[in-house]
């Protein structure tokens, strides 16, 4: 069992890249009385300064440790006396579109910041707003959870039942995606590694130990996060420390893919899960999300760890009769027993392979157990985590996400299964101060209809996402409105596209669209429509919480 990492909190300082991080930060540090004064004439919507930074007056809200002044500012700390003093905020509740443009044009370039204009427009006013949306998700049958919430606040705009458990379908791979950048980080890569042994009398075996990695490739691709990771390089390094070794004889490849644990496939799944393609065999390696080629229009496999080992066993045969090793390859691949209780190593038959050496015969299809724990020949790591979290989202992978859901509960000290993940999850997003009360997971994809979350509780953990630098990729790797992933043909043409970015979730009788949006004037929104008990075609629903993201993207609603 593994230490459990320290938990990846929302950071407070560095360069964050999301705007919503670097707002807030900009809010706490420079607005307040002092970026009134800065931006006389201009209406600006009052920011909080509480939690101002070191070095920082509060009074002011700029830094007392700049050391030059741009023409037409006061020095650090001091009153302007060009400025005018402080404008009130309109008690209308309006502001001029304009003057917050150029009041964030102004601010942006004192302040080197890229864009501001979220702070410097008005939230819009949830009695506006509430019949807008009422109208917009309006469906015939069963209902609508929904919550929209100031993505710079986190200010709860609308309610409709947004607090009510209901099932959230793929959304909850935006938990998933929160989870996983908060226990292993961004950065994280898995590792594939070939380990060599001895096994019987003469012989050696290469075992293929899984890392978590189910986007290896058959071939490394640097520019893809779907194999990043090749099969093809491994086995090629593996040859090539083989002979190094001076390895001869016979050479047999063994499949170590332990750690995982239950079931391979949810008993909380609909019985046509598998056979539809939606997912295969959770195991903690596969090539291309448990297929045999990158196109997902591809079946997936029945036996995603095991495919791999096969296509790795080939490669290294080719590989070591290219360089002229004198090893004969075993002709087929089996597990490495899980403990010394298992039963026989399986193993599926397959053609022989070409041997690298003058020597036409195979051993025995059955490789003997390691009898040591071996060196390591070789390894390859996958994508950073970031970028593997990105395309989950965007092309919705279920695979990718319940293995996920398992690496990220072994680095957490739990059980690698169904609950281990789901579990882990649950915590993880407490921890992220997430109020978890009434959500019940019963996986990582959003696959079951067992799964339980609340419109808020998704909006919640997109909001903590949003100031958190680590967690950003969860909701910056979202699909666009009209442009890429599963919404590049929802929302064309309308004020949505190209503008809202969110997770799409579909079920038997539920659609659901989570994600993030832009109002008209600039303002940062995060919303969840949940549409639940939708009977036969789904059309309705995918229409009604896709009115929903249009109204808010064509919203000043003051």
């Amino acid at each position: 069992m593994t230490e459990r990492p320290a938990l990846r909190r929302p950071a407070r300082a560095g360069g964050p890249a999301s705007l919503t991080a670097r707002a807030a930060r900009v809010a706490r540090v420079a607005l307040g009385a002092a970026a009134a004064t800065l931006l006389a004439g201009c209406t600006v919507i009052p920011v909080p300064t509480s939690g101002t930074a070191p070095g920082a007056v509060a009074s002011t809200g700029i830094s007392t440790t700049t050391s030059t002044t741009p023409a037409g500012f006061s020095q650090p700390g001091q009153p302007s006396s060009a400025a005018a003093s402080p404008t009130t905020a309109d008690p209308s509740g309006t502001a001029e579109p304009l003057a917050a443009a150029s009041a964030a044009a102004t601010l942006t370039e004192f302040l080197d910041f890229p864009d501001l204009t979220p702070l410097l427009v008005p939230s819009p006013e949830p009695e506006v707003l509430a019949p807008l949306l009422d109208e917009a998700l309006t469906v015939q049958d069963g209902s609508v959870s929904a919550a929209v919430r100031d993505g710079l606040t986190g200010e709860l705009l609308y309610d409709q039942g947004a607090d009510t458990a209901v099932v959230p379908a793929s959304a909850v791979k935006v938990l998933t995606a929160v989870a996983a950048l908060g226990v292993l980080g961004p950065d994280h890569r898995y590792t594939t590694a070939a380990v060599g042994m001895p096994a019987g009398p003469g012989g050696t075996a290469v075992v293929l130990k899984a890392g978590g990695d189910v986007m290896l490739g058959t071939g490394a691709n640097a520019d893809e996060a779907n194999g990043r990771a090749g099969l093809g390089t491994l086995a090629l390094r593996t040859a090539e420390a083989l002979q190094a070794q001076g390895t001869t004889g016979t050479v047999s490849v063994q499949l170590d893919d332990s750690g995982y644990e239950g079931p391979a496939a949810s008993p909380d799944w609909s019985s046509d899960i598998v056979s539809s393609g939606n997912a295969s065999a959770v195991q903690p390696m596969a090539t291309y999300g448990g297929r045999a080629v990158p196109s997902r229009d591809t079946d997936r496999l029945h036996d995603p760890a095991l495919y791999a080992a096969e296509v790795f066993r080939d490669q290294l045969a080719a590989h070591a009769q290219a360089l002229g090793l004198d090893i004969t390859l075993a002709a087929e691949t089996s597990r490495v027993p899980a403990d010394s209780a298992a039963a026989e190593p399986t193993s599926t038959e397959s053609a022989p392979t070409e041997p690298a050496s003058s020597d036409p015969t195979s051993p025995d299809s059955t490789s003997p157990e390691p009898t040591s724990p071996g060196t390591e020949l070789a390894s390859v790591q996958s994508a950073p985590l970031a970028e593997q979290m990105a395309y989950m989202l965007q092309t919705s992978d279920n695979q990718v996400a319940e293995a996920t859901g398992r690496n990220l509960a072994l680095a957490a000290g739990a059980p690698g299964s169904f609950t281990g993940a789901a579990q882990t999850i649950e915590k993880t997003l407490a921890g992220l101060e997430v109020d978890t009360s009434g959500m019940a997971l019963v996986d990582a994809s959003g696959l079951s209809g067992e799964n339980l979350v609340s419109a808020s509780q998704l909006t919640a953990a997109m909001q903590v996402a949003t100031t958190a630098p680590d967690l950003e990729t969860a909701v910056a790797g979202l699909p666009v409105a009209g442009e890429q992933g599963t919404l590049e043909q929802r929302m064309l043409g309308t004020d949505a596209a190209g503008n809202v970015q969110a997770k799409t979730g579909t079920l038997s009788s539920v659609a659901s669209l989570t994600g993030t949006v832009k109002t008209e004037d600039g303002r940062t929104l995060l919303f969840s429509f949940v549409a639940n008990g939708q009977p036969g075609v789904l059309d309705n629903a995918r229409f009604a919480v896709d009115r929903g993201a249009v109204v808010l993207a064509g919203c000043g609603c003051r």
